[in-house]
């Protein structure tokens, strides 16, 4: 392993932000939540009923996992938050892998670094050595903090250990799809979409289908094949089981060795699956920037529309039942009012928080459609068009606008769905109300958009920024409220002083004033791009 550690540190240094703002969020989850136990379950007999109700219902079961012992505060909140916070770091991992192994290969830094005293595996193994460090960091963090809050040891022990695993498998799962593909975008699809939005996917089925006093042998099974179930069944403060982190320290074990065999067997900057050669000539449409920019983010845009479809039909009818779930709970329906922006009723705010969490989802996926016109410019591509007749203002508004468009189609149809499934009677009248109640959202992801703009414009490197505007605005919606943070702390993000229809009256300052500043914020945005140098290789 000649030169491991001057690689380990080189990826160390270049990755190090994108780590720690990943494993600051993940961290706080738990204990945050932990903290407000005694306020979101009662005590005596309404405690006790609401317990089992939430253990009971399908539909919770599908979205939060299995409960083992919702009485004692560590296996509520492992339950509530502990297997997402797995799910996540998976996510964490995943990404991380290729960001430090092909993506750094796509931009031509590894064979730099092989240019130099350096063994062939070292930047495979110093890229996982890397995300299982922090991963190992983020269940060190875990321990602490919940052992801190006195839960007992044994519970914050088996937490740390299940979502710091939990990311291990992801990591062996992202190192072999960056030796499968050449492109660190199709890796990522690979590893984040299809695995982990496919293993999310079924363990939801399962879960929901299963009923406690029931044993199924088809569903057991399914539960015990799928990595992303096994957090939960190593039943962090319900009678630990350790031995089911076996399972992922195996599985890890396999994915990695495997990761490195295909590694020996690929070409630098090539994949074991090779890459289509093509169409011998180019559609017509592929002539000018505009078509490219569409061929490039087709993919995404399928993708994401179809996901968010699912996802509005899926979530919206769960608002009846979780209103009837929880209406009986006084300090539970009170942070579920706030996160819905003062509803009078519970369907509502459930509604109108769900309307909020998914556009912010959205607008990430804009600015990262948009983010591709700076990856283009790294890799050398962009200067490549711009030595043609192709104008820096058709570049960038080719990406531009693909993004923006996206963003407000999905953001109005998704809104549509999620208040007409939502409703009892499903009427078109409902679907109307989403419609507009989306459409007063949508200044906040121009302001978001513009942002991203004038970064990409004046100062690329500054890209972080935009992605902690993002974490900040999920952090404050879902877990601020929860913390009782004030008022204007939680309105202080893009969507924050936006109007939330049908609770709040329709402010057009607030819309206007929004619309306005994202609409200057692209110009100069775009007049930025238009006079900075453009790097390339």
């Amino acid at each position: 392993m000649t030169g491991f550690t001057t690689v380990f540190s080189f990826l160390f240094r270049r990755n190090w932000v994108f780590f720690l703002i990943w494993v600051a969020v993940l961290a706080i989850l738990m204990p945050a939540t932990i903290s407000q136990y005694s306020t979101i379950i009662p005590d005596g007999p309404d405690g006790a009923v609401m317990l089992q109700g939430l253990a009971l219902d399908p539909t919770m079961r599908a979205i939060l996992g299995p409960p083992f012992d919702l009485t004692l505060p560590g296996g509520f909140t492992f339950w509530r938050v502990g297997a997402f916070t797995a799910v996540a770091a998976a996510m964490m991992s995943g990404l991380g892998i290729i960001r430090a192994t092909r993506a750094e290969e796509e931009e031509g830094r590894i064979e730099l670094i092989r240019a130099g005293a350096v063994g062939r595996h070292v930047p495979l193994a110093a890229g996982v050595a890397l995300t299982l460090l922090w991963n190992f960091v983020l269940g060190i963090l875990v321990v602490a903090t919940m052992s801190a809050m006195t839960t007992p040891f044994a519970g914050a022990l088996a937490s740390g250990l299940a979502i710091a695993l939990g990311g291990a498998v992801f990591t062996g799962v992202g190192a072999v799809m960056a030796q499968l593909f050449t492109s660190a975008r199709t890796a990522r699809y690979w590893t984040i979409g299809i695995t982990l939005g496919g293993l999310y996917l079924l363990r939801a089925i399962v879960d929901g289908s299963q009923k406690p006093d029931e044993t199924n042998r088809l569903l057991d099974f399914l539960q015990w094949a799928n990595p992303l179930s096994w957090p939960a069944l190593v039943r962090p403060y319900a009678d630990e089981r350790f031995w089911v982190l076996l399972l992922p320290l195996a599985l890890t074990a396999v994915l990695l060795s495997l990761a490195l065999l295909l590694e020996s067997r690929r070409d630098h900057a090539s994949g074991i699956r090779a890459s289509s050669p093509g169409r011998v000539e180019a559609a017509p449409y592929l002539s000018g920037a505009w078509g490219l920019a569409w061929r490039l983010h087709r993919g995404a845009v399928i993708g994401w529309g179809v996901g968010m479809v699912i996802a509005a039909v899926g979530i919206g009818p769960l608002g009846i039942q979780m209103a009837e779930l929880i209406k009986g709970n006084t300090a539970f329906a009170e942070i579920m009012t706030r996160m819905g922006g003062g509803a009078q009723t519970l369907v509502d705010a459930y509604t109108i928080a769900m309307l909020g969490l998914l556009t912010t989802f959205l607008a990430l996926m804009s600015i990262t459609m948009l983010g591709r016109l700076n990856s283009e410019e790294t890799a050398g591509r962009a200067e490549v068009m711009l030595a043609t007749s192709t104008r820096r203002s058709a570049l960038a508004g080719s990406h531009l606008v693909i993004a923006a468009g996206t963003a407000v189609l999905l953001t109005l149809l998704t809104g549509g769905l999620l208040h007409m499934t939502a409703s009892s009677d499903g009427s078109w009248s409902a679907f109307v109300d989403g419609l507009a109640a989306a459409g007063a959202l949508l200044p906040g992801t121009v302001v978001l958009l513009g942002l991203m703009m004038l970064v990409l414009g004046w100062a690329p490197r500054a890209l972080p920024l935009i992605w902690a505007i993002i974490g900040w605005s999920i952090f404050a919606s879902w877990v601020g409220a929860l913390l009782n943070f004030p008022d204007w702390l939680l309105r202080l993000h893009p969507w924050g002083h936006l109007p939330k229809l049908p609770t709040e009256d329709l402010v057009w300052t607030a819309i206007t004033a929004e619309t306005l500043l994202g609409l200057v914020l692209l110009g100069l945005g775009l007049v930025g791009y238009r006079r900075r140098d453009i790097s390339g290789r």
